[in-house]
């Protein structure tokens, strides 16, 4: 026992008593206060209870991929990408698509997205449906070089939108852009 009594005697013992004193009432006090008092956070209801029915999203169904569309991208590809037929290309370009720039800006070669491909070197296509729904297409085309050329061949995102209903109904191009982020880089030397 005349250890434990020198220990409790001691002045180290006593400058750390008033401090641990304290941090074990400041504990009660937060116990205590939890405990009384609770959560005095407001409570919110999840789910609605209004009138108003909840929007939801309606998802277009999925189509086979009108052979109108599938045209329409074969002339935009040569026409645009080669600047083969610019005049063409405008036609069967949505006006979202083209707002960017001027009708004499776009017979100049300026289209936005639309890397130039140079004809001589150009194979031919292919494509894969990324999404096909009754009123918007979207395809991603491989555009196929020559072996051996100075340009490589690249793929794309190629989207397509319909105007009209029944016999009016047309196809027009209104998202172009590179689907692996580069550009065709002719060798030059």
């Amino acid at each position: 026992m005349n250890a434990l009594a020198s220990t409790l005697q001691s002045p180290r013992f006593r400058r750390t008593l008033p401090w641990v004193s304290a941090l074990v009432l400041v504990a009660g006090i937060v116990a205590f206060s939890v405990a009384y008092f609770g959560n005095t956070g407001k409570k919110f209801q999840i789910h609605p209870t209004g009138t108003v029915p909840s929007q939801v999203v309606k998802v277009e169904p999925t189509v086979p991929v009108d052979p109108k569309a599938r045209r329409v991208a074969g002339e935009f590809l040569v026409n645009a990408m080669t600047r083969k037929n610019l005049a063409k290309a405008w036609d069967i370009a949505d006006p979202s698509f083209r707002s960017s720039v001027t009708h004499k800006e776009w017979l100049a070669g300026t289209l936005p997205g639309v890397t130039y491909f140079p004809p001589k070197y150009l194979v031919g296509a292919t494509f894969k449906v990324d999404e096909s729904h009754p009123r918007q297409v979207y395809l991603r085309v491989l555009v196929i070089a020559k072996p051996k050329a100075p340009v490589r061949s690249e793929d794309f995102f190629i989207g397509l939108k319909a105007h009209g209903t029944g016999k009016n109904k047309r196809w027009l191009v209104n998202y172009f852009a590179p689907a692996s982020g580069g550009g065709i880089v002719p060798n030059v030397g």
